[in-house]
């Protein structure tokens, strides 16, 4: 992970924090291609997302796979305010 994903990622776990999230690290384990994060909300709801940066966006087939596998349940992240607004919508909060 570069310096601006780190960046983002931080930036990003601390919107969803202060929005009343858990904001969880994710180690791969030795399953390559896991997102970086998984945010919960109450209930249990969760996303779970990929954090990369705009010039570099292209995920590996393995972080594709993940994705599709977790259909609306994760994303891939390149941008903070597009973070914020998915935050909300998929969290429903107002």
């Amino acid at each position: 992970m570069t310096e601006k994903e780190k960046d983002l990622e931080l930036a990003c776990c601390d919107y969803a924090r202060s929005c009343g999230l858990a904001a969880v690290k994710l180690e791969n384990n030795k399953n390559t291609g896991i997102p970086d994060r998984l945010f919960i909300g109450r209930g249990g709801k969760v996303l779970f997302v990929e954090f990369k940066r705009k010039d570099k966006g292209v995920a590996s087939h393995e972080q594709l796979f993940w994705l599709k596998y977790l259909g609306d349940n994760g994303i891939l992240c390149d941008d903070y305010d597009e973070f914020k607004v998915i935050i909300r919508q998929h969290f429903n909060i107002v």
